[in-house]
């Protein structure tokens, strides 16, 4: 009997461990930082009976689960790609206070779980229109012409467009940001080729504004803060070369265009 028992909890520690690394990789796969996901985590390993530890590196999670009982069991799981779904981070969180306070069962955690996963991300079409008029509208308050803001969203819609575009096919994100910053910097410096607009790099400036990696570089410092210092560097690491891909991307268009001083 002792030796079933052992095994049913050995099953239900290695079920509990896969779903708390589910809900790990989730969060960091949407723009969570690294300390709001070791809370949740502890949340969840706490309504399900189980102390977690938690190692963190940018390419992969690693979970240790412990009962003070039975042997502990470790499992690693890699975070396959980073990117921004806020109303999934939320929901995780609502759930491990909630799973928490209520002492939810696995199976509904489990549950719970697979449905925040499949949240719907909003239609392509709207986001590529609401990162246009952002684009638009940084491009009127720096001070531009009307003409240079339909073509700053023109450029952003364009870029925006680009980039997805090359995530889809699986290119690396520095290739992808540095291909989209060519094309929304190379359509909105027409305007200095043809000079048909008075302000042509406020254009050219705030077309590529949507690829300015902002969660990678709060995250980073508020990973850092919290003494998460792996993760902070990867993070302030990926944010640079992001940064760098946006400046070869717009070096590149200038140059075609014949914009730079030789």
């Amino acid at each position: 009997m002792n030796t079933g028992s052992q095994t049913a909890c050995s099953i239900s520690a290695h079920r509990s461990s896969h779903l708390l690394l589910d809900a790990a990789v989730l969060l960091m796969a949407s723009g969570a930082h690294t300390e709001r996901v070791n809370r949740n985590l502890k949340r969840l390993a706490a309504a399900l009976g189980f102390e977690v530890e938690l190692f963190f590196s940018l390419s992969g999670i690693t979970l240790t689960l412990s009962d003070h009982r039975h042997e502990p069991i470790t499992a690693f799981r890699k975070v396959p790609a980073y990117g921004v779904q806020l109303s999934v981070v939320s929901a995780i969180s609502r759930l491990s206070w909630k799973a928490m306070e209520e002492q939810m069962p696995f199976d509904a955690i489990e549950k719970e779980i697979q449905r925040i996963r499949q949240l719907p991300h909003y239609p392509k079409p709207l986001v590529i229109l609401m990162i246009a008029l952002a684009g638009m509208a940084f491009c009127r308050v720096s001070g531009a012409d009307y003409l240079s803001v339909a073509l700053a969203g023109m450029a952003t819609a364009l870029g925006f467009y680009t980039r997805n575009l090359l995530l889809q096919k699986h290119y690396t994100l520095p290739v992808c940001v540095a291909m989209a910053a060519f094309v929304a910097s190379g359509v909105s410096g027409i305007g200095y080729v043809n000079a048909v607009i008075p302000h042509p790099e406020i254009a050219v400036a705030t077309s590529v504004l949507f690829l300015i990696p902002g969660i990678p570089m709060i995250n980073s410092i508020v990973d850092l803060v919290h003494g998460h210092i792996i993760t902070g560097q990867g993070r302030a690491m990926q944010a640079i070369v992001i940064s760098m891909a946006i400046a070869m991307g717009i070096t590149l268009s200038s140059a075609l265009l014949g914009v730079l001083i030789p």
